[in-house]
């Protein structure tokens, strides 16, 4: 394949330019090159068809009439172009499903559901790139799927947001839908034009036929009106032919256009169904959007699974002597239970002896207070000794 920025030709299963190191990829325009191919097919063969075979050796009158005449031709020429466009146009999707079945293999899809990874992208997209070269697929550079897979993976190195990445894919799937419909302009064009050349040979027929006739009209003489009449007709009968036979080679030739046109195009949707499928369901939920988050979350996951781990151990080793300690404290319980009337009646005996004692402190004190009244009382009565002095004057 030739590199677009430098010119080099590089192998049919290359995905960089060997010399620039740029991304391969088919020239614009391959869709032109291919029409261009096939209306050079198609004149070839319609020369064939009329000057080799089958037209030279048939004698039959009826296949000779029914293909003769301009019109005529230019509808087997175009019949023929459109036939050799959907050749081309399914060669062109079976690249792009033989490059799906690929991305569908076992393999590409353990690779990609470990991850991919930001600080990755351009590994990846070389990785992806050697197994299509070892799958043998053919110009897969610009196969749908794998042209949807990288834009998504280069967005996913410049934008790290899945919300931008889902964006992105949508738009990338209309634009695809939007070139697989436009890759079929031409044929709707021939697919209307071909009819219509068929009713403009019916016109033609038509009026040739009325113009025989009319200059039969106007030539009729009085002498041999059987000879003039049997001439008239014959060109009213040949311009009639040609008339009916241009419609019935244009609707006969555009059934099987049509029918196949349609078909291959249901195909092609389908795949870009498919195609769609994958990205969401394969590709999309393994990006890892944010470097160095996905370390952490697995750090994270770590710990936690070997605190889950600690706290099962814990309980299984705690979960004996709680039952132990809650088979005593119903025990103890119990015999608290037990005691409570012994410690009841403990306390009013308790109270009792403190009552009693408080009587005997208040008799003891009345009667100390007595014995002192009376000391006293006993005292005063006594008369001063003799040994006492005298108070100084």
């Amino acid at each position: 394949m030739k590199c677009l920025k430098c010119g080099w030709s590089n192998s049919d299963t290359a995905a960089y330019c060997q010399k620039c190191h740029a991304y391969l990829s088919e020239q614009p325009g391959m869709e032109s090159i291919d029409a261009f191919k096939a209306l050079i097919l198609s004149l070839f063969f319609t020369g064939i068809f009329y000057l080799v075979f089958p037209i030279p050796v048939i004698r039959s009158e009826y296949w000779l009439q029914l293909f003769s005449g301009h019109i005529s031709e230019t509808i087997v020429a175009l019949v023929l172009w459109s036939l050799f466009l959907i050749f081309f146009k399914w060669r062109q999707f079976r690249q792009q499903l033989l490059a799906y079945e690929a991305f569908r293999n076992q393999i590409m899809h353990d690779s990609l559901s470990k991850g991919i990874y930001v600080r990755d992208v351009d590994e990846r997209i070389l990785e992806i790139s050697q197994f299509m070269q070892e799958q043998k697929v053919k110009k897969f550079q610009d196969s749908v799927i794998f042209r949807r897979v990288r834009r998504t993976l280069r967005h996913l190195k410049a934008i790290p947001k899945k919300e931008e990445i889902t964006s992105i894919l949508n738009y990338q799937a209309d634009i695809d839908h939007n070139r697989m419909q436009s890759g079929y302009a031409l044929l709707n064009v021939f697919i209307w034009a071909i009819p219509i050349l068929g009713f403009i040979g019916t016109v033609f027929g038509i009026g040739q036929s009325v113009g025989e006739f009319s200059d039969f009209i106007r030539n009729t003489g009085g002498t041999d009106l059987n000879t003039q009449m049997r001439s008239a007709l014959g060109g009213v009968t040949s311009g009639l032919s040609v008339a009916f036979s241009t419609t019935f080679i244009a609707l006969v030739g555009v059934v099987p256009i049509m029918m196949l046109a349609s078909s291959l195009r249901k195909r092609e949707e389908d795949l870009l169904l498919s195609v769609e499928d994958y990205c969401l369901e394969d590709l999309l939920p393994n990006l890892h959007v944010r470097p160095g988050d996905e370390m952490l979350d697995d750090t994270v996951s770590e710990h936690l699974e070997q605190m889950a781990e600690f706290s099962e151990n814990w309980r299984k080793q705690v979960s004996p002597v709680l039952e132990s300690v809650e088979r005593y404290s119903k025990g103890f319980a119990a015999q608290v239970d037990g005691l409570q009337p012994l410690i009841q009646k403990f306390s009013e005996s308790l109270f009792e002896a403190k009552d009693k004692m408080s009587d005997t402190d208040q008799v003891v004190n009345v009667l100390e207070n007595t014995e002192n009244l009376k000391k006293k009382d006993k005292k005063d009565n006594e008369p001063p000794t003799e040994n006492a002095q005298p108070l100084k004057q």
